[in-house]
């Protein structure tokens, strides 16, 4: 080398000196820390993309995460997003969080069996939109509320058995109604089902409620269900079925006349406490095969197999009252109680009919009971007259006659020439502690009472209502040494709920 310039004695040593003038290594090592480079990155990547203890697969281009049993105490948090599938069966995981699953919208399939998990937070699987699959049998979930499951709108499996679950959201299977080929829910402690969401579930194939609490089936709930090919309702408390299309279905046998949208279908529904009266006939009346079904009541039948008790021991009681209420006298604003009860199989249904001939309804001032208890928390005037009791059951009707007379109030003054001008009906309470507001050109109207929006100082007004809120009021009135001392009070409200007025 002179001067800084290469000789040319020949291409290896020109380059190896141009590599050096440069301050460069030569091509071979380049070569070589390139590859060391690229080998190190890789390993790092898959370090970093595959738990600990985990075993991840990449099988055509499908990415596969395998972390059953691995003792994990929740959802490894350096989980690959592109991960197809993701196994964390048998561990110890208590929650899944919002987190766990963020980003992760090419995850097909979802295996959280058998861990501890007892809650599940809105919205933890929002970004799941391809999963088709989820798996939480074998944990301890007490409920699904609506939002815990939303965002899976292309789910077609769902298996939640053996839990704890008592309740689930009326909104909890919206996003996947129309895709859920799949829902078993058996051994959990469910007493009612979102039957409303079972019923638009139009591509459900398997659905396995048995092994839990549940006492009634909704009319009506499968008759759509043309693609239902098994339903298991073994072990639950239910006495009566309601008719379905259904259920001729599964006869033996059956097989549909031309053309048809719906397939045969295999029912289980033994195990129950059946009550072997004229409701269960029409089920009786089906050809079906080798099922054990037995009746629990009523006492004849108690432990007679369902499919051998001839269809005309299948018989009701009309209603019959047995004890009611025949006249009742009150003062009016107290509390008045009808009673009406009644025999019968099936169990009447009690209502009552009021002296306007109207279905008494339920209010925040009246309740009616399902045992044919009236209750009148607060009478007015208006109650006064004869109630109907009506018993109800599949086999007739029965209904008696209550007397309900209200004393009315005395609305007056101490009989002194004082005493106030009242209208029929109207209250001494006044309603504010505060005049009504006035336009500075507006004047008082001869005969115009002021006293009934003012602190009861007006001539007429007696008490006051002070200091009103939403859960109390303050009420004043003359002490005792007052000539127009109060002997008797009433005070009158609205609810929240409705309209009516509450009297105390």
């Amino acid at each position: 080398r002179e001067e800084g310039v290469c000789k040319p004695e020949g291409h290896r040593h020109r380059a190896k000196c141009l590599s050096n003038q440069k301050g460069l290594p030569d091509g071979s090592t380049m070569q070589r820390l390139l590859l060391g480079c690229l080998l190190v990155g890789a390993l790092t990547a898959q370090a970093e993309a595959c738990p600990f203890h985990c075993v991840c697969q990449n099988l055509s281009e499908s990415l596969s995460t395998l972390c059953a049993n691995k003792g994990l105490l929740f959802v490894p948090g350096n989980i690959d997003r592109r991960t197809v599938e993701l196994r964390l069966a048998d561990n110890f995981i208590r929650a899944v969080g919002q987190q766990d699953f963020v980003n992760m919208s090419g995850l097909v399939d979802l295996t959280l069996s058998r861990n501890t998990i007892g809650s599940i937070q809105a919205f933890a699987f929002a970004d799941l939109e391809s999963l088709r699959s989820l798996h939480l049998d074998g944990n301890r979930l007490t409920a699904l509320r609506d939002h815990n499951l939303s965002g899976l709108v292309n789910l077609q499996h769902l298996i939640v058995n053996n839990n704890q679950l008592v309740t689930i959201g009326a909104a909890a299977f919206d996003d996947f109604l129309l895709t859920l080929e799949d829902l078993d829910l058996s051994f959990n402690n469910l007493q009612r089902v979102p039957w409303r969401a079972v019923r638009a579930m139009v591509n459900l194939h398997t659905l396995n409620l048995d092994h839990n609490l549940i006492e009634h089936v909704v009319a009506g709930t499968f008759g759509e269900l043309g693609k239902l090919a098994r339903l298991d309702m073994t072990s639950n408390r239910l006495r009566t079925l309601p008719p379905d299309p259904l259920f001729a279905r599964s006869q033996a046998g059956a097989a549909p006349l031309g053309p048809s949208p719906f397939s045969p279908v295999a029912l289980s529904f033994g195990g129950n406490p059946l009550h072997c009266n004229c409701e269960l006939l029409w089920l009786r009346r089906l050809a079906r095969q080798n099922d054990l079904e037995t009746c629990a009541a009523p006492p004849p039948l108690a432990g007679r197999y369902f499919w051998s008790v001839p269809e005309e021991e299948f018989v009701c009681e009309p209603p019959l009252i047995t004890r009611h209420t025949h006249r009742v006298w009150v003062l009016e604003g107290q509390r008045a109680t009808l009673k009406c009860r009644a025999v019968g199989d099936p169990e009447p249904a009690i209502h009552w009919v009021s002296p306007g001939d109207k279905i008494v309804v339920n209010s925040s001032r009246v309740t009616s009971y399902r045992n044919g208890t009236l209750d009148i928390l607060v009478t007015t005037a208006a109650d006064d007259g004869t109630y109907a009791c009506f018993a109800t059951n599949a086999a007739g009707e029965s209904s008696a006659l209550a007397d309900l007379k209200i004393i009315p109030l005395p609305h007056g003054g101490n009989g002194s020439a004082r005493a106030p001008h009242r209208r029929p009906g109207s209250s001494d309470i006044t309603t504010s502690n505060r005049p009504p507001r006035r336009r500075p050109d507006e004047q008082q109207e001869e005969g115009e009472e002021e006293g009934e929006v003012q602190e009861g100082q007006a001539d007429g007004e007696t008490v006051a209502v002070l200091e009103v809120t939403d859960t109390g009021a303050l009420v004043r009135w003359p002490s005792a040494a007052s000539p127009r001392r109060v002997w008797m009070y009433q005070i009158q409200y609205n609810s929240s709920v409705d309209e009516t007025l509450v009297y105390r």
